[in-house]
């Protein structure tokens, strides 16, 4: 599939939503596959922005945690809003990146190694947007050792 860019009539809007919830998952990736075990967190009361680097953030701690791979980590909108228990089922909007632990092929098969990529340059986020101070951080328990 390629990009495709076109123009519409701003009043097509039907309805506007400003509570936006994401699905963030974090992926045990090795250096060539995103297979492997998976965390994943619904977030609320962020942006896109927020939401990409507290994921970077947090597959950042996860590899200084297990001194392994630094994991991968995909996201996704979630138009129902967050989970309420484990057998509530919700739709996904692949923002960035897929579940790792799919099989993929051709346009998906770039996405995975695209994630892959996101593990050694990752996305640059203003300070402005960034997570804000006091987010959950459930693998960012390590702190840096000051030096």
């Amino acid at each position: 599939m390629s990009i495709q860019v076109i123009a519409v009539d701003e009043r097509t809007n039907y309805r506007e939503r400003h509570d936006p919830c994401f699905r963030v998952y974090l992926h045990e990736s090795g250096g060539d596959t995103t297979f492997g075990a998976v965390a994943t967190y619904d977030i609320t009361g962020a942006d896109v922005l927020q939401v990409i680097d507290w994921a970077q953030t947090q597959a950042e701690g996860w590899s200084r945690a297990t001194g392994g791979a630094r994991p991968t980590y995909a996201i996704a909108y979630v138009p129902e809003g967050p989970a309420t228990s484990d057998l509530d089922r919700r739709t996904l909007v692949w923002l960035l990146g897929l579940d790792g632990n799919d099989s993929v092929e051709g346009e998906q098969l770039i996405a995975q190694r695209r994630m892959l990529q996101r593990g050694t340059d990752p996305v640059g986020i203003p300070e402005a947007d960034r997570a804000p101070p006091g987010a959950a951080s459930p693998f960012n328990r390590i702190q840096p050792s000051e030096g």
